[in-house]
């Protein structure tokens, strides 16, 4: 046996493959930055390109200036075999994204955002076209978000910046949702196969409502039921506006064929129309009162106007009262009687998503992880508990990455290049500060910016 193993050839050298790994690495973040850098260039000069037709229409009808950008775009677009209809488009937005996000074009050619981020921050401050904005609010929502983003990724940054530029506009949400429901429809696309996509623009409670309920009743999907969790979902939501019933039905092979021969017995997926769904919403003590109109917050994310707040919180039959903390806003103490289910109800409210950095997926959907594994004596407390979705729960279980919480919902993250991240609960009621402490670094601390201590992680998400 000894001879064997001296004989075996040696294994690859750990610190080889290390530095292999942190070139790649490194070439990589040049590559990407590179090329965003050529991406924002691009952008700069459809945008020139777009400002001289503009001279050439000399201030003329819109129908001149029109045909001018056109007239460029079929240039470019012969050029690159590309649709003139698309450069036309691609003209539009450079202009715009030049004219109105300066701060984020430069953090993207910079490569201290993507992407990804450009079009959330952006997206978001669509809204910020009214002229009851001024061009001040819109530069502050513009630099708040950039300095989000380049510590997080576009699916927290575009929650953050929906929230970020609502409370900039002087029209209250309640009127403002008055208004659209206005424009409430449900639309049909045809695709292919035989299929359809089927849609609603409704209000968003009664849209998350609707997909909390399916959720739910997906839950309740006997083990012999073939059907995935999408197509469960599917049909209830096809029975459910076709009959009523709300339980799709699935064909069974009478006998003992099973499920998967088809037949024509009849198997329930589930009595959906007995479950009630929760649905989490925020809402600010004077909302209720009545002292202000202040926009509730649906599962932590969309801003949800107070009419609609009131008319909830009227409703519900049960109240659950959140005690938060005063500096950091997050959750603390939930009043309910059994521990269980009221670990699970805090920890929902202050995870709110899935703690990997950067991961949006929403708590309600995610698993309860023990951050010290259970059976490395780790106990079933709110300072050992956090929610991660099935792909980073899988993640941490089977690869080098590791996490501590050295403080409960402050998650401590390693990864297997021995890099550090840091990420903390997101806030979810009303913060303040000592007056005698700097504004600017507890914001900075809290959500928006890097680490402001030397012992924090190299990363804050």
């Amino acid at each position: 046996m000894a001879q064997e193993i001296d004989g075996t050839a040696p294994g690859p050298d750990p610190a080889a493959l290390a530095a292999i790994e942190a070139n790649a690495l490194s070439q990589l973040a040049a590559l990407r930055s590179g090329r965003q850098a050529l991406e924002a260039y691009e952008l700069r000069l459809l945008a020139s390109l777009g400002h001289l037709a503009m001279e050439r229409a000399g201030g003329a009808s819109s129908e001149r200036s029109t045909m001018e950008v056109r007239a460029i775009a079929a240039e470019i677009g012969v050029h690159a075999r590309v649709s003139d209809r698309t450069i036309e488009r691609q003209i539009g937005d450079a202009m715009h994204l030049v004219e109105t996000w300066p701060l984020v074009l430069d953090a993207f050619a910079d490569g201290r955002i993507g992407r990804g981020h450009v079009r959330a921050i952006t997206e978001a401050g669509s809204v910020l076209a009214s002229t009851d904005v001024t061009a001040e609010q819109r530069a502050a929502y513009e630099e708040r978000m950039v300095a989000l983003a380049e510590t997080t990724t576009p699916a927290r940054v575009a929650k953050a910046a929906r929230k970020a530029a609502d409370a900039q506009l002087a029209e209250p949400l309640v009127d403002r949702h008055r208004a659209a429901r206005d424009d409430r429809r449900v639309t049909i696309e045809p695709a292919d196969d035989g299929m359809a996509w089927i849609g609603a623009y409704v209000p968003a409670i009664l849209a998350h409502g609707i997909d909390h309920r399916l959720r739910a009743g997906a839950r309740t999907k006997p083990k012999d039921d073939p059907r995935t969790i999408d197509q469960w979902r599917a049909d209830a939501f096809c029975e459910l506006l076709l009959t009523g019933t709300g339980a799709p039905s699935i064909e069974r092979t009478a006998g003992s064929g099973g499920l998967e021969h088809g037949g024509a017995g009849v198997a329930r997926a589930g009595l959906l129309s007995t479950i009630r769904p929760v649905v989490q919403v925020t809402i600010p003590v004077t909302t209720l009162t009545g002292h202000d109109d202040a926009p509730a917050s649906l599962d932590g994310d969309q801003p949800i106007d107070a009419e609609t707040a009131r008319i909830l919180a009227g409703v519900a039959a049960t109240w659950e009262r959140l005690l938060t903390d005063p500096i950091r806003g997050t959750v603390l103490e939930v009043d309910t009687y059994q521990p269980t289910a009221a670990q699970r109800r805090l920890l929902i409210a202050r995870d709110q998503h899935c703690r990997f950095p950067g991961c949006a997926a929403h708590a309600h959907t995610a698993d309860l992880d023990h951050t010290i594994a259970w059976d490395h004596d780790g106990t079933t407390a709110l300072g050992n508990l956090a929610h991660l979705c099935r792909r980073h729960h899988t993640l941490k279980h089977a690869s080098a990455w590791t996490v501590h919480q050295p403080r409960p919902g402050e998650l401590h993250w390693r990864s297997p290049a021995g890099r550090t991240y840091l990420d903390r609960p997101p806030p979810t009621g009303p913060t303040f500060t000592d007056a005698s402490e700097s504004t600017a670094a507890i914001a900075a601390d809290d959500a928006w910016g890097p680490p402001t201590s030397a012992t924090d992680a190299d990363t804050t998400f």
